[in-house]
């Protein structure tokens, strides 16, 4: 009696999981633009393996010491495949493209 009741309430409470939409969802689009310049192929090839390119323009304008930091993050501490020689062609396109230059250290 209990496991028919466990079962009843399973489905009950699942059954909402599988509920069908009347009307076509619509997502909107969003336009996320790549600045095209020196090695922007290497950004892309490595960066949008995991995450869109409005990731990194949600950050905003950033300094060098901070790219550096970012980059080495993702290879780091989640793992991104990304060689020694291309992780400062990377840090470079998003400074140039996305940052800026500074002489203070974060």
């Amino acid at each position: 009696m209990k496991t028919k009741l466990l079962l009843a309430a399973l489905l009950v409470s699942t059954s909402t999981l599988f509920a069908q939409v009347a009307k076509p969802l619509e997502m909107p689009y969003v336009e996320y633009p790549i600045i095209q310049g020196d090695h922007d192929d290497v950004a892309q090839q490595y960066c949008l393996i995991c995450h869109s390119w409005g990731y990194i323009l949600n950050q905003g304008k950033k300094s060098r010491p901070y790219w550096k930091g970012t980059v080495q993050k993702m290879v780091n501490e989640f793992k991104a495949p990304i060689p020694k020689e291309d992780q400062q062609t990377i840090i470079n396109y998003l400074v140039k493209n996305y940052g800026f230059e500074s002489t203070a250290q974060h």
